[in-house]
């Protein structure tokens, strides 16, 4: 059955490329608009994907979806309404094999995808204020200081290098795992007001205007 595709109903964000031997693995985080989710996936979805960001010549190999709830990606996380502090998406991991080049980093984003996930039956995609994935995505400030994990007390922490042209910039991504979202509002904005005296870009309208963020990195040759 041929799919059908009226407009763009995904968006991707800050791809990263890592080698390991003869493959690539490529993570970006996917949000959409049109509240269409992601479950599994398949190769035909992520292989339009890359081809949309034009960041790795190859082939899809396997993948990891992981569902997650971010400010980072909220609609307006100033408001006091709790349901704005938290946005919905996706962090994919594509294993790319027959890789002939591919950049270390795309841009900041977005980059807005056509696709459809055929796994995906649960009608709407949406978080309903309870448990989810808690992510808090920072990127540096000034002074590249990173003790957000100290301020909350826990999670997992991953810094991310992202080399554009004229400038490389490290994301910490702070993992506070599976958690109640209506209960942890006030420890996630406590976390974001930590970030905002350090500097720290919070959200993704920020990093868009950073014109230097959203200059994708050079080809490299595997």
């Amino acid at each position: 059955m041929e799919r059908e595709i009226t407009s763009s109903n995904y968006q991707l964000w800050q791809p990263v490329y890592r080698q390991s031997g003869s493959e690539v693995r490529c993570s970006f985080d996917v949000t959409s608009p049109e509240a269409r989710g992601i479950n599994e996936g398949d190769a035909e979805l992520f292989a339009g994907f890359l081809a949309t960001m034009d960041v790795c010549a190859g082939d899809v190999k396997s993948w990891t979806v992981q569902r997650f709830a971010s400010p980072y990606y909220a609609y307006d996380p100033a408001r006091d309404d709790e349901g704005d502090l938290f946005g919905l998406a996706w962090r994919v991991t594509l294993s790319i094999t027959g890789v002939t080049g591919y950049r270390a980093c795309g841009k900041t984003g977005p980059y807005s995808a056509d696709g459809f996930d055929p796994t995906w039956v649960d009608g709407p995609a949406g978080l309903t204020g309870e448990e989810e994935r808690c992510v808090l995505i920072a990127a540096e400030g000034p002074t590249r200081e990173f003790s957000l994990r100290d301020s909350y007390g826990g999670g997992e922490l991953e810094l991310i290098e992202y080399a554009f042209p004229h400038r490389t910039v490290l994301q910490a991504r702070l993992d506070l795992g599976v958690v109640n979202l209506r209960g942890s509002v006030g420890p996630v904005r406590e976390l974001l007001h930590e970030s905002k005296i350090r500097f720290m870009t919070t959200h993704e309208s920020d990093a868009f205007q950073r014109s230097a963020w959203q200059q994708p990195a050079e080809w490299r040759s595997l």
